[in-house]
């Protein structure tokens, strides 16, 4: 598997056709978490952390001017990686496109790592035997390479 290829015109998407329909399907339901009520969803604690966490007030104040521009780039992030998924979009990745499907990426480990319960080290070590979340968790770690292969292929270290 090799999720994206550099060419002489850009990066390009490289992922087979089972990888992108379980890529799409994860943007599908990031799409549905952020459009949905981010205040009832404890992933909302991971994707929009607070500012101020000693100062209620404050932290209440910047999200109020903050997280409706955060949830709409995070939307629509989500989208340019969706679109192509999908196909919609072709050739080679833009500056925009690279930086959107790193943040869709970022975006999907934190949403997973929050089902799982991973929030440290030590915890994403436990999570390795978590019987409940063993699908879960390898799908964590494949985001993980399509991940980090990314970065390499920007780089020009893949």
């Amino acid at each position: 598997m090799i999720p994206f290829t550099r060419r002489s015109d850009g990066i390009h998407l490289g992922m087979s056709s089972g990888e992108r329909s379980v890529l799409t399907s994860l943007t599908e339901q990031l799409q549905q978490v952020l459009g949905g009520d981010l205040s009832s969803d404890p992933v909302s604690g991971r994707m929009f952390p607070d500012a101020y966490p000693d100062d209620v007030d404050a932290s209440a104040e910047f999200r109020r001017w903050t997280e409706s521009d955060l949830v709409t780039q995070k939307t629509t992030n989500a989208s340019t990686v969706h679109e192509w998924l999908t196909g919609t979009r072709d050739g080679a990745f833009t500056p925009e496109d690279e930086q959107a499907w790193l943040r869709c990426l970022t975006d999907l480990r934190l949403t997973i790592a929050d089902r799982l319960g991973i929030v440290d080290s030590a915890t994403e070590e436990a999570s390795y035997g978590a019987d409940a979340g063993v699908g879960l968790r390898d799908v964590y770690d494949w985001l993980g390479y399509v991940q980090e292969h990314l970065v390499t292929t920007l780089t020009g270290r893949a």
